[in-house]
Order: C-alpha cells, then sequence, then structure tokens
C-alpha cells in the first residue's frame, strides 16, 4: 500500500513537470519577450531596407540617417535649369519623430503575430532641417534672381513680317522671391527631386501701361482686318489673300505702324489694292504672256495670240474696295477682258497642238501623250508670209473649203482656222513636206499638212483646242 503512494506521488510530480513545461514556460517566453519589444521594434521589422527587429527608436534613427540620401533639387526656371545641392544648406535628417509614431501602433503583446506574418517593410521620409539663410544665399546666386536686378522696361511693337503684321511682345519675365523661396523650401522637406518655379506661379508680368494697352487694341483690329477671307479662283487654280496681302493695303506712318481714320478705323491705301491686282494679274494673266515648254523641254515665252485670259483690273481694284467695307468670307471670281481657254484651263499642259516652225514639224499630244507627229510647210518668211509665232485655238472644223486670198484660190479637204486667215490643213498640190521647202516655197501663213496626217488631226482635235506655234523659221 506504501509502495502505490508513492509510485502515485512520482507520477504527480511528473505531471506537474509537464505541465510547467507545456503551458507555464512558454507563457514566461511569451511575456519575457512582450517585455523585450516594450521598448524597441517587433520581430520581422525593416524599415528602409534596414533590419530593425530589437532596435531601439535611437538605434534605428542613426542607421537609418547614415543610409538616407539627398543630394540635390533641380529647379527649372524659363531661362535654365538650376542645380541645388542640399548639401549646402547644412541640413540634418530627424528619423525620430516617424519612428515614434509607428513604434506606438505596434503592440509588444502581440509580437507572437509577426511569426505569422513574415517581414513587415516600412518606407519613412525623416524631417529635414536645414539653414535659412543659405538658402536665401543660393537664390540670390541664380539667374532668375539676376535678371530681376537688371529688368527692362516693357514694351510692345507692331511689325511687318513676311507673314504680314505681328505683335512683338518685349515683356520682362519677373521672379516672386518670397513665392520662389517657399516653394522651394517646401520642396526640399518633401525630399522632391526637382520642381518647376514657373507651373508654381513664381513669375508674373507687370501691369501693361496705358500706351502698351492702346498698341494692343490697335494690333487686334489689324488681326482682324488680316484675317478676312477671299479666295479667287481663276480658272483651275485658286488664290487665297494671305494676311500678308490684307496688311500690305494698310495705310501706315512713317514707322510703317498702320493708321487709324476719327472713327477710329483701320485707313485703307488704295494705290497698294492696285498693287497687289496688277501683280495678280502678271501672275496669272496669259493672254499675250504665255510661258510654255516645248517637246523637247525648252522653255519659251509667246506674246501674241488670241488665246488665253486677261483680268480686268479696273473692275478687280473697285470690287476689292467695296469688298473691304463688308468683308464677308467671299470665294471671288475675276472679271476678264479677254477669257479664251480650252475646257476652262488657263495654262496649256495635257491636250493641244505644237507647231515647232525651226523644224518644219506638228506634233499633236492628247492627255499628256504625243498621238500624232508629222512634217508640216509653214509660212513663205523671203516673201513677207512668215507664219506668226503666236498661241491660238481652233476655231472651227470645215470639210471641203476653199481658201481665197491676192493671187491663189485653194481647195483644201480639212480646215481648221487659228488665228484670222491662219490655218491648219491638207495641201494636196505637194509632194513633200518638212526641211527647208518654205523657205523656197513656203505657205500663204497657214500650215500646209500631208493628206493623210491631216484627216487623222482632223478626226482627233475638238474646236477650241489650243495651238501653240514658235519658232522663227530661221534655224
Amino acid at each position: 500500500m506504501i509502495k502505490t503512494k508513492t509510485k502515485m506521488k512520482k507520477w504527480f510530480k511528473v505531471i506537474a513537470v509537464f505541465l510547467l513545461m507545456i503551458v507555464v514556460l512558454p507563457g514566461l517566453i511569451y511575456l519575457g519577450l512582450a517585455i523585450y519589444y516594450q521598448d524597441s521594434f517587433m520581430y520581422g521589422t525593416w524599415i528602409n531596407g534596414i533590419y530593425c527587429t530589437g532596435k531601439t527608436i535611437t538605434e534605428a534613427a542613426e542607421e537609418l540617417e547614415q543610409s538616407f540620401s539627398y543630394e540635390e533639387l533641380k529647379v527649372f526656371t524659363p531661362y535654365q535649369e538650376e542645380v541645388l545641392p542640399i548639401e549646402e544648406l547644412e541640413p540634418s535628417f530627424d528619423f525620430v519623430s516617424a519612428l515614434e509614431e509607428y513604434r506606438k501602433r505596434q503592440n509588444p503583446y502581440e509580437w507572437y503575430l509577426n511569426l505569422l506574418k513574415g517581414k513587415e517593410k516600412k518606407e519613412f521620409f525623416p524631417k529635414i532641417s536645414f539653414s535659412q539663410h543659405r538658402l536665401e544665399e543660393w537664390i540670390k546666386s541664380t539667374r532668375g534672381y539676376q535678371e530681376n536686378l537688371k529688368l527692362k522696361p516693357d514694351k510692345l511693337v507692331i511689325c511687318w513680317t513676311d507673314q504680314g503684321y505681328v505683335l512683338k511682345e518685349e515683356k520682362a519675365l519677373i521672379l516672386n522671391i518670397q513665392a520662389a523661396e517657399q516653394i522651394i523650401k517646401e520642396a526640399i522637406i518633401q525630399g522632391k527631386q526637382e520642381v518647376v518655379l514657373e507651373e508654381e506661379s513664381c513669375y508674373f508680368y507687370r501691369d501693361e501701361t496705358l500706351e502698351m494697352q492702346k498698341m494692343r487694341e490697335l494690333f487686334e483690329k489689324i488681326e482682324q482686318h488680316q484675317s478676312f477671307r477671299l479666295t479667287y479662283v481663276l480658272k483651275e487654280e485658286e488664290k487665297k489673300l494671305q494676311p500678308k496681302d490684307l496688311g500690305a493695303w494698310l495705310l501706315t506712318d512713317s514707322h510703317q505702324i498702320p493708321q487709324l481714320d476719327q472713327q477710329g478705323k483701320l485707313m485703307i491705301e488704295k494705290e497698294k489694292i492696285a498693287e497687289f491686282v496688277q501683280q495678280m494679274a502678271k501672275e496669272y494673266d496669259t493672254w499675250g504672256n504665255y510661258k510654255f515648254t516645248t517637246h523637247n523641254g525648252k522653255e519659251i515665252s509667246i506674246s501674241k495670240g488670241n488665246y488665253g485670259t486677261q483680268i480686268n483690273q479696273k473692275k478687280e481694284i473697285a470690287f476689292l474696295t467695296e469688298w473691304l467695307k463688308n468683308p464677308v468670307e467671299t470665294v471671288r471670281i475675276p472679271v476678264y477682258l479677254k477669257d479664251v481657254t480650252y475646257k476652262n484651263k488657263n495654262k496649256i499642259d495635257e491636250t493641244y497642238i505644237e507647231i515647232d516652225m525651226n523644224l518644219q514639224k506638228m506634233f499633236y499630244f492628247s492627255q499628256g501623250e504625243k498621238v500624232l507627229e508629222t512634217d508640216v510647210v509653214t509660212g513663205w518668211t523671203k516673201r513677207g508670209m512668215g507664219t506668226p509665232e503666236m498661241v491660238c485655238f481652233i476655231q472651227r472644223k470645215s470639210r471641203n473649203a476653199v481658201l481665197k486670198g491676192p493671187g491663189y484660190r485653194s481647195f483644201v479637204n480639212y480646215w481648221m482656222p487659228v488665228y484670222g486667215g491662219i490655218g491648219i490643213h491638207d495641201a494636196s498640190w505637194r509632194d513633200e513636206f518638212g526641211g527647208q521647202i518654205y523657205m523656197k516655197s513656203g505657205s500663204h501663213g497657214c500650215i500646209n499638212t500631208p493628206l493623210e496626217r491631216m484627216a487623222d488631226l482632223f478626226e482627233m482635235v475638238e474646236v477650241g483646242t489650243p495651238v501653240v506655234i514658235y519658232g522663227n523659221g530661221n534655224s
């Protein structure tokens, strides 16, 4: 019986020790670590990439301050990029406040939760302190500050350019020193890498003077005048009035500044309108001033004929003068003194007859392709009956015609007059064409053509087709 009681006592001791190990000891460990983490960061704490588990706020702050780097702040101004070296401001970086706030949020009695969560990574920015005096000195060294010390009077200037009148503003951009200083200070405190002062409203312009306001009001009237819209349709081409065209019509003073009348309206110089119309006529008139590229690429100019256009300058000057009184958007077809074109094209470029009197050849081009080439005989130059150089056109087409003139009466199968009594026709009385025949036995001014080739040409060409005749026949 005594032995049994002794054995039971031993088992109770074993059980007591076991209970102590599985209940009391872990509790002691839990309480011990909770007390340990009262003044240090809990397990798994990483701050700015530094392992801070078990470290006090002071210890962690020292390591963070040593590893923290803030080298420069880029300050962008309208003039250039300025670089502010932070070390020149004698800075100090303090992580203590941020660490204390974070440490308060850590419950030391919940340290075991970090075993389950793993690493707890945090990023903190320090409280930055620096020398305000050194910052002021740096600002004074920048170009923006230096420009403030040499400000020139503002002015607005109306200038004439290739684009018409423009307003040039010569205005000083002024740095607000106090605002710039505050913006830079805040940027440093926030650890920014760059700041744009103009975007932060650190620059301003001075108020315009009364003289500048009047100049701006004048330019607004000029700008409105230059924005008037008128498009000339010159056959297949268009010419839109440009600001420089409209601006050139304004009456100006000796400094080329447009003038206002007593009612405050811009004054027009009619002579300038006339110059514009004259220049337009010079550019687009083809009557008596035709430019042509021959079959062999030669550039020639022909001044005679009955083909082309000629603008009625007087009527266009009168129109523009009246239009300016109520300049609504307008599409204008000019009034012509002369207006003879083929399919409303002012230039010969695709379908035409070309007669080279030097070569004694005739060509017919249709849609840009040469479809006929033949020898011809032109006017008898030595007897004063030479065919004139000219730009003309097929006036009509006739069959079985009789051509009459002083001392001759000739029957032709095909007749296409182009200018006065001059035309293109067959000449059955000739056995040969081309070469030098025209010098010994030329025509009375017409273009004599072989019958078969004339028949082909007669069928292909239309009335109105332009005809270009050139070459003096002496080469």
